[in-house]
């Protein structure tokens, strides 16, 4: 597999100066396949942009699905256009869904949220995450998440790009296996990660009493 960026783009580790991009980026990850983002539901009652929950989440390390030294960035002629994070996971972090609660009330001091909102938030977030989330134990040494490219940038391969670096950087890393996960609906990534990771498992959306549409686990086995 080739592992080289095209001539037209260069491969760095983010820093915090891509916050702001990040954020964006994360927001558009989480929107796929339904148009709208869970952190738009959740937020919506705080009056807080999604973005600006996501840019204080970031700042804080608050994020159980990458740290900003975890996230990758592609840039075209110096311009970021995509992004994905590649990590070890703890398995139970993972399982706590994207957010580290026990860094909330840090979160709620920089946006300066009362405890009545802070309450409020942490139990819309509790119903969504807080229940059997045994389906998010992580499959594979390191995972690749938050996998996005901006809109105005898609169709140019950039996907692949991102496959490319994130299976660099775990083998230099050391790892042994690659995961990623797709929701049932996202076709445009499902026949992205076919190309570079197989199936795992997958959870049908019985599973779930038919409130979410399922999901596929992949993984790559990176030994030699």
């Amino acid at each position: 597999m080739d592992n080289q960026p095209s001539s037209f783009e260069t491969v760095r580790p983010a820093n915090h100066q891509d916050i702001p991009f990040l954020a964006l980026m994360d927001l558009e990850a989480s929107r796929a396949p339904f148009g709208n983002s869970f952190w738009e539901e959740l937020l919506a009652p705080t009056g807080t942009p999604s973005v600006r929950f996501l840019e204080i989440m970031l700042q804080c390390d608050a994020s159980n699905w990458g740290h900003i030294k975890d996230f990758l960035v592609i840039e075209r002629s110096g311009q970021p256009v995509a992004t994905c994070a590649v990590y070890r996971p703890s398995s139970i972090s993972e399982i706590n869904g994207p957010l580290n609660l026990i860094k909330l009330p840090e979160i709620a001091e920089m946006l300066d949220w009362g405890t009545s909102i802070t309450k409020s938030f942490e139990q819309a977030y509790n119903k969504i995450w807080g229940d059997d989330n045994s389906f998010l134990k992580p499959q594979a040494e390191m995972i690749v998440e938050t996998v996005a490219v901006s809109p105005e940038h898609r169709g140019l391969g950039l996907g692949h790009s991102l496959m490319k670096a994130a299976f660099k950087r775990a083998r230099e890393a050391g790892a042994s296996s690659l995961g990623v996960m797709v929701i049932h609906g996202n076709s445009p990534a499902k026949a992205l990660y076919e190309k570079y990771f197989e199936p795992f498992v997958t959870f049908h959306s019985a599973f779930f009493d038919d409130t979410f549409p399922g999901l596929t686990k992949y993984r790559a086995n990176l030994n030699p």
